[in-house]
């Protein structure tokens, strides 16, 4: 009786709109069921959506924290060509200075010893490497071949505390020995006399005398210079010039094989 019923309702509404003027009322009545049964659906599809949202902002935030770490990392390896270039230049600028014959090395290695600062170049005796011969970066003297291979060479540089270099200081000419402390940002001028004329700033160089360093290439500046009462020296200080421990590329000097030791 009742589909009955729902079928004539339906005929006449349709044929003659009996429920044309009550179809409003009759719509608030059924509103509050269709938000009910629809809430579900919406709230089904708002966190669909939303958890998608999240979803996509996480990888595009992971995409772009890895395009930072790649951008930062093109950006590091710029900078490291960069001062490799300036580097190179200062290099070629102080080839140019030297006057005797030079070959250029590459730094391949350094040993892993606290007490002992050496390093390892790419520039054996088959490239006319010798033990003694001296070597420089573009900046001062760094230090000699100890040891020699075909293709490689051992260099021990002038802050290790086994090696000395005769200086001379630039303003006055006075002469002394410069001694290695095995801190490679510190050395000590030896037996340096009370009443010698010297000071912060004075640049060191070769003397020339041990023949083995030519003369006149820098090799230190002086960091302090100290007198303690009852010594008849000063303790002066030295701040090496050479770049050790970070020199890329260094210069071996040839010296006539008569004037070799």
């Amino acid at each position: 009786m009742l589909v009955f019923l729902s079928a004539a309702m339906i005929v006449a509404d349709v044929r003659y709109s009996v429920f044309s003027q009550v179809r409003p009322y009759l719509t608030l009545l059924v509103t509050p069921i269709q938000v009910v049964v629809n809430t579900p659906q919406k709230m089904f599809n708002w966190a669909g959506e939303h958890l998608a949202s999240r979803e996509g902002l996480v990888k595009e935030n992971q995409s772009l924290q890895a395009e930072i770490l790649l951008l930062r990392s093109r950006q590091q390896r710029l900078d490291s060509l960069q001062a490799e270039n300036v580097r190179l230049r200062e290099l070629l600028d102080a080839s140019q200075r030297v006057d005797e014959k030079i070959v250029m090395a590459e730094v391949i290695g350094f040993d892993q010893n606290a007490y002992s600062h050496r390093l390892m170049i790419d520039k054996g005796f088959s490239s006319g490497a010798y033990v003694g011969q001296p070597v420089l970066d573009a900046t001062g003297v760094l230090g000699q071949v100890v040891e020699t291979a075909a293709y490689s060479s051992r260099v021990l540089l002038i802050a290790d505390a086994s090696h000395f270099v005769p200086v001379q200081l630039s303003r006055t000419g006075f002469r002394g020995i410069l001694r290695g402390t095995g801190d490679l940002k510190r050395m000590e001028l030896m037996s340096v006399p009370r009443s010698v004329d010297i000071k912060k700033g004075d640049i060191l160089t070769t003397s020339g005398l041990d023949k083995r360093f030519p003369s006149g290439y820098p090799v230190g500046v002086v960091r302090s210079v100290k007198y303690t009462q009852g010594k008849a020296y000063a303790d002066v200080d030295v701040v090496p010039l050479a770049q050790l421990g970070r020199s890329r590329h260094v210069m071996l000097i040839e010296k006539p094989e008569a004037e070799r030791e």
